[in-house]
């Protein structure tokens, strides 16, 4: 049987990633209005969409663990976010703004591979396989937009910015 320290560190976990996810909901939400092109926008529409689903998710996994699916700080993603918005601000050029959003969303993505992907390995160490194949199945979604916004980033918004004046 795992122990009670473990188990509590998991739940910990599950705490902060919601945190993340409600706050990558609002981050995709505010990106919306940074002027950025259609295609980016729909990426930021679908992050919005998809973080909300996730915290929902993340939400039920705490309640099921008995925990109450309330946030807890995370300092993981405050300085994504922080360094994220310094990026953004940074760029004056248009077309170097479009390519900042995208990387920091790129940035924010794998951070939730990364904390969906120990949390699953953790879930299926307590014997939570139900738990387990849930954030697995979170951390490929993640890797799945990844992978989207490579493509966008590299057929895009990258080439906008390097053509920059």
């Amino acid at each position: 049987m795992a122990s009670e320290a473990f188990k509590a560190w998991y739940v910990q976990g599950l705490q902060a990633v919601k945190t993340a996810a409600d706050q990558g909901q609002a981050a995709s939400s505010h990106a919306q209005a940074q002027g950025v092109p259609p295609e980016v926008k729909t990426i930021m529409e679908g992050g919005a969409k998809v973080f909300g689903q996730h915290a929902e998710a993340l939400g039920r996994l705490l309640q099921g663990a008995g925990a109450s699916p309330g946030s807890m700080p995370n300092a993981f993603m405050d300085g994504i976010q922080k360094g994220s918005q310094q990026m953004i601000q940074a760029a004056q050029d248009p077309g170097v703004r479009e390519a900042s959003v995208v990387a920091a969303a790129q940035i924010a993505t794998h951070y939730f591979i990364a904390a969906y992907g120990t949390l699953a390995s953790n879930a299926k160490h307590l014997g939570l396989t139900e738990d387990a194949a849930t954030l697995k199945g979170m951390a490929d979604e993640m890797k799945a937009a990844d992978q989207h916004m490579t493509g966008i980033a590299e057929t895009m918004a990258n080439a906008r910015a390097s053509s920059a004046s």
